[in-house]
C-alpha cells in the first residue's frame, strides 16, 4: 500500500511540473521578493507554476531540478546520456542528459547524479560558474567577506568567488552565504534570471532596477529588495545607468533614473546602495526636480516571512530643543525616526533606521578663476512613514513617504540589517536620548555625498538655512568614540559611512591611498571680506580631526591601509612653515595660519589659539608613533609661538585669534580651547616636555572666566581640571562626570567638542 501511494505522489508530481499551469498569474508571488524574475521566467517555460496556480517559492529546489532550470534557460543541445540514477524514463532525462553533454553537472565519485537530492548553495555556484564558463570567458574574483566564507566547500569556493563578482550571488542581508543551505524555487528562479542577465540573454535589456513604469526595484541581497515608487501618475521612471564605486570596508552601487520620459525628462532619481562590510546597506534616495509640479513618491521595503514588527522612535524621548546658537543660528534638522525590528514567530528578521524626508535647493556663488563655493538651503525636513503588514503572506512592507517638489532636491535614507543594530536596549536608548540632546553633533542629513549639517550664518552664498559637507562633521569622531565604549553595530555602521564620506569628498583618494587632505566647498564670507579668500582651501583643524578619526579608526576596527593616515597632515603641518603659511612670533617660534590655499594666489589669513593648540598636539602624538624628530621641532616651535604672546582679553577670557598685523580679535570657544590646553599638558608629560607654566595660567584664567559668568563646563573639561589640580576652582555646581568614556576611556583629541 505504501509503494502504491508512493507511485501515485510521484504521478501526480510528474503530472503538475510537466504541464505548466503558468498561463494565469501567479496568486503566491503578489509579494514575493522575487516576483519579477519568477514572472519572466514562467513566460520564457524556464520554470513553471502549479496547477492550483502557486508557484510555491520557499519550497525546496533538488539538484535535477535546477540542473534543468539551466538547460532550459541556455537552450542546451540534446544529449545521448545521463547517469546510471537518471532512467531514460524519468521526467528530467532529456535536461540533465543536455547538462552532462555541456559539463554543467559531473556527478559525484560513484558517477551518480543525485537528482533527487535537494540543491544547495554552494551547489549552485558550481553550477552556475560551469554555465557560465560555457557562454564566455568569466574567470574573475571577488576575495570573499562572508562571516562563513570559511565553511564553503573546496569543491565550491572558487566558484562562489567568481558568482559573486559577477553578482549572481548576493549573500544573506547579515552577510552569510549559507553554503549548506537548500536552495528555495524563488531563490533559484533569481539565480537563473541574474545569469541570463549577465550574459545579456534577458530579453528586455534591463539592469537590476530598470522600469518603464512607475515603479524601480532594486536587490539588495538574496532575499531582500528596495522599491521607489512615484505615487503621482503619469510619472514613470525609466532607467538610465548604472556606477559602483568602491570605499574602505564599503562599496556604493547608484543606480540613475530620468523621472519622466527620457527624451525629455523632468528630472533625476538616484538610487545608492551603500553595502556594508557586515551585510548591512545604507539605502540613499536622491530626486531631483527640475519642473514646477509637486509629486509623491515612496521608498518600499518589502519584508518575507515576518509576522509581527516594533518601533523604537527617537521622538519617545524628547523634543530637539532648536534654540538659536550664536554661530549656527537655529538648526531645523533633528534626528531620524527611529528603528524598526521585522520579526517571525518574536525572532527578529531584520531591523531598518528609518531616515526622514529632506527637501533642499543647491546654492553657489561662482568666482573668476572658475571655482566655486556650494551650499544647501534646507527648505523643511519632512517625516511620513507607513508600516502594513499582510497575515495571510506573512509580509511586512516599511515605507517612507517623500515630497518630491518643483526645482527642488529630495533626500531620504534607511539602513537595512540583518541583526539587531543594538545588542543592548539601554544603549539604544541611551543613544537615542543623547541624540536629542546633542542633535547639533551628531548627523541626521545623511546621503549617499555625505552628510550635510548646519553652516554658520557666515557663508558664501549667504542663507540663514545653508547646509554643507563640513569636513569636521563629515569624520566620524563622535561615533567612534561611543562604538570605543560599547561595540554597537548601528555606531560601527556609522564609523564606516563616516569612511566612505571622507572618501567620496576626496573623490576617491581615501581608497587609493593618498590620504589626501580635505578642502572645503563652501566659502567663509568672513575669510573672504578679510583676506580674499574663497572656497576650496583647506581647513587646519578640520583636517587634524579627519587625521586623527582616519588614525583612530585604523587602529580600532584594524584597517592597515589607514593607519599612516595621519603621517599626511603631520608632515602638511611641517612643510607650512616653507611655504610661507606662518605669523611669525619670535625669531625661533611662529603660528601656522588657520587656512591653506593649494590653487591659486596665496593668502595668509589669522592663527586660532584652538586650532595651533591641536596642530601642536597632533605633531607630538605622531612624534610618539614614528620618534621623528622633525615632528617635535615643529611641535616645540608652535608652542613657544603660544608661550610668547598674551592671550588674555580685557573681559579675563581668552583670545580667539591672532593675525599677522600683531592683532588679537573674537570670542573664543567656552570648552573647546580649555580642552585643548588641558590635553596640550598632558601630552607634554608623555613626551617628556615640562608642564608648561604659561598654560597653566591659561588654564585658570579660562576656568576663572566661565565660573565668574555661570557658563556651561563639559563633563570631560571637568573630570581634566579635577585631574590637574584645579578642582578647587569649580563649585559643587560643576560635578565631576561618571560616564565611563569621560573618565576611563577619554579620547586624547577633541573630536566630540569641536562637532558640538
Amino acid at each position: 500500500m505504501r509503494k502504491i501511494v508512493g507511485s501515485l505522489a510521484a504521478l501526480l508530481f510528474i503530472l503538475v511540473f510537466a504541464f505548466p499551469a503558468s498561463a494565469q498569474p501567479l496568486k503566491d508571488i503578489e509579494n514575493h521578493w522575487a516576483k519579477k524574475e519568477i514572472e519572466w521566467l514562467t513566460s520564457k517555460e524556464i520554470v513553471s507554476g502549479f496547477e492550483d496556480g502557486t508557484f510555491r517559492p520557499y519550497t525546496q529546489v533538488t539538484r535535477g531540478q535546477f540542473v534543468a532550470y539551466l538547460a532550459r534557460s541556455l537552450e542546451l543541445p540534446a544529449g545521448d546520456s545521463a547517469f546510471p540514477d537518471v532512467p531514460a524514463s524519468s521526467r528530467l532525462y532529456k535536461e540533465i542528459a543536455a547538462a552532462k553533454k555541456a559539463g554543467l553537472i559531473t556527478g559525484n565519485d560513484k558517477g551518480l547524479a543525485l537528482a533527487d537530492a535537494p540543491v544547495t548553495r554552494s551547489d549552485v555556484a558550481a553550477m552556475l560558474d560551469r554555465a557560465m564558463q560555457l557562454k564566455g570567458d568569466y574567470t574573475k574574483r571577488q576575495p570573499l567577506t562572508y562571516a562563513d566564507a570559511s565553511k564553503i566547500g573546496k569543491y565550491a569556493y572558487l566558484s562562489v568567488e567568481r558568482m559573486s563578482y559577477y553578482g549572481l550571488i548576493k549573500g544573506t542581508a547579515d552577510n552569510k552565504f549559507e553554503p549548506q543551505k537548500i536552495a528555495t524555487r524563488g531563490e533559484a528562479a533569481v539565480f537563473i534570471y541574474r545569469m541570463l542577465e549577465k550574459l545579456g540573454m534577458v530579453d528586455s535589456g534591463n539592469e537590476p532596477g530598470q522600469t518603464g513604469s512607475q515603479e524601480a526595484e532594486i536587490p539588495i541581497a538574496d532575499q531582500q529588495s528596495v522599491k521607489v515608487r512615484m505615487n503621482t501618475k503619469g510619472v514613470p521612471l525609466t532607467y538610465n545607468k548604472k556606477k559602483t564605486d568602491a570605499h574602505i570596508l564599503s562599496t556604493d552601487v547608484h543606480y540613475y533614473y530620468h523621472v519622466g520620459k527620457a527624451s525629455d525628462p523632468l528630472g533625476s532619481l538616484q538610487v545608492t546602495l551603500r553595502k556594508l562590510d557586515n551585510g548591512d546597506t545604507f539605502v540613499f534616495t536622491k530626486f531631483v526636480h527640475n519642473g514646477t509640479d509637486t509629486y509623491s513618491a515612496s521608498v518600499i521595503l518589502p519584508f518575507e516571512q515576518a509576522d509581527s514588527y516594533s518601533l523604537a522612535k527617537y521622538s519617545s524621548f524628547g523634543t530637539v530643543n532648536q534654540q538659536h546658537h550664536g554661530v549656527f543660528g537655529v538648526d531645523k534638522t533633528s534626528h531620524p525616526i527611529g528603528i524598526l525590528s521585522v520579526k517571525k514567530d518574536s525572532a527578529i528578521q531584520n531591523e531598518v533606521m528609518l531616515g526622514k524626508n529632506y527637501l533642499s535647493v543647491q546654492r553657489q556663488t561662482n568666482y573668476p578663476n572658475g571655482q566655486r563655493s556650494v551650499i544647501r538651503e534646507l527648505l523643511e525636513e519632512k517625516e511620513s512613514y507607513e508600516v502594513g503588514k499582510d497575515p495571510d503572506r506573512q509580509t511586512m512592507t516599511a515605507r517612507i513617504d517623500m515630497e518630491v517638489r518643483g526645482k527642488a532636491v529630495s533626500e531620504s535614507w534607511m539602513l537595512i540589517s540583518g541583526k539587531p543594530l543594538f545588542a543592548h536596549a539601554t544603549h539604544r536608548d541611551d543613544w537615542f536620548k543623547r541624540t536629542i540632546t546633542d542633535y547639533i553633533s551628531i548627523n541626521n542629513w545623511l546621503t549617499a555625498d555625505g552628510a550635510y549639517t548646519k553652516l554658520p550664518w557666515s557663508i558664501e552664498p549667504s542663507h540663514q538655512m545653508g547646509y554643507g559637507r563640513n569636513v569636521g562633521r563629515l569624520q566620524g569622531g563622535v561615533y567612534l568614540t561611543a562604538y570605543k565604549e560599547n561595540k554597537e553595530r548601528y555606531l560601527r555602521d556609522l564609523v564606516v559611512n563616516a569612511l566612505a564620506d571622507l572618501d567620496t569628498l576626496s573623490e576617491g583618494g581615501l581608497t587609493a591611498g593618498r590620504n589626501p587632505m580635505f578642502e572645503t566647498e563652501y566659502t567663509s564670507s568672513g575669510l573672504k571680506s578679510q583676506y580674499g579668500l574663497t572656497a576650496p582651501y583647506i581647513d587646519t583643524r578640520h583636517n587634524e580631526n579627519a587625521a586623527l578619526f582616519l588614525k583612530n579608526t585604523a587602529e580600532i576596527l584594524n584597517i592597515p591601509s589607514l593607519k599612516a593616515a595621519n603621517l599626511r597632515y603631520a608632515d602638511f603641518l611641517v612643510s607650512q612653515k616653507g611655504l610661507g603659511n606662518i605669523i611669525p612670533v619670535t625669531a625661533s617660534s611662529y603660528l601656522i595660519a588657520d587656512y591653506y590655499k593649494a590653487d591659486g594666489p596665496k593668502v595668509r589669513t589669522h592663527a586660532s589659539l584652538n586650532h595651533t593648540l591641536g596642530e601642536m598636539r597632533f605633531l607630538l602624538e605622531t612624534y610618539k608613533q614614528t620618534q621623528n624628530a622633525v615632528y617635535l621641532t615643529t611641535a616645540r616651535q608652535l608652542k613657544a609661538g603660544v608661550e610668547n604672546l598674551n592671550w588674555v582679553r580685557p573681559n579675563g577670557d581668552l583670545w580667539y585669534q591672532y593675525n599677522g598685523n600683531q592683532v588679537f580679535k573674537g570670542n573664543d570657544y567656552e570648552n573647546l580651547t580649555l580642552m585643548d590646553l588641558l590635553l596640550s599638558q598632558n601630552i607634554f608629560a608623555e613626551t617628556g616636555i615640562p608642564r608648561s607654566k604659561a598654560f597653566d595660567a591659561m588654564i585658570k584664567q579660562k576656568t576663572q572666566y566661565l565660573v565668574d559668568n555661570e557658563r556651561p563646563i563639559i563633563p570631560a573639561v571637568i573630570q581634566l581640571l579635577r585631574e590637574q589640580g584645579f578642582g578647587d576652582m569649580i563649585n559643587q555646581a560643576y560635578p565631576a562626570s561618571t560616564r565611563k568614556a569621560d573618565v576611563e576611556e577619554r579620547p586624547k583629541d577633541a573630536l566630540d567638542l569641536l562637532a558640538e
